[in-house]
């Protein structure tokens, strides 16, 4: 991995990141899962990490945005998707608790015509917004 991706996922370390086999309570991301996106990107040169974490920065407030208005017009089918496209990116820079809860809340907008409980949907949030303010810390490093 080039020298600026290692020092993103170094700075990943000491910002509300789990360290690797450490669990994903009360860590925004898995180090371990973020050293996986840098895999993909050996020597850094097209740097990977950064690029995916700008895209999910910016994608993350406007689905936020999107789930809040979901919620407040009760559509369910569109918290469904919302959680399903919160799920993948999630989970694709090792936000593993919340790629959990968008599983939970896409299952359960799948299995019933009902809308999520209110405290599931104030955690999801509340874990993107742990997320959210992580990736910020990384990226401004």
């Amino acid at each position: 991995m080039h020298e600026n991706e290692n020092a993103l996922v170094e700075v990943a370390a000491s910002a509300h990141v789990a360290a690797p086999g450490a669990g994903v309570a009360g860590a925004a991301i898995d180090r371990q899962g973020l050293a996986r996106l840098g895999d993909l990107d050996p020597d850094g040169r097209q740097g990977l990490i950064r690029r995916v974490l700008q895209t999910y920065e910016s994608t993350l407030g406007r689905q936020l945005q999107d789930l809040a208005q979901a919620r407040a017009c009760a559509d369910v089918q569109q918290l469904g998707r919302i959680a399903h496209t919160l799920k993948s990116s999630s989970a694709a820079i090792g936000a593993t608790a919340l790629a959990q809860g968008c599983a939970a809340i896409e299952q359960g907008t799948r299995t019933g015509a009902c809308m999520p409980p209110e405290a599931a949907l104030d955690a999801l949030v509340a874990q993107a917004q742990a997320v959210s303010r992580t990736v910020a810390d990384i990226l401004a490093a």
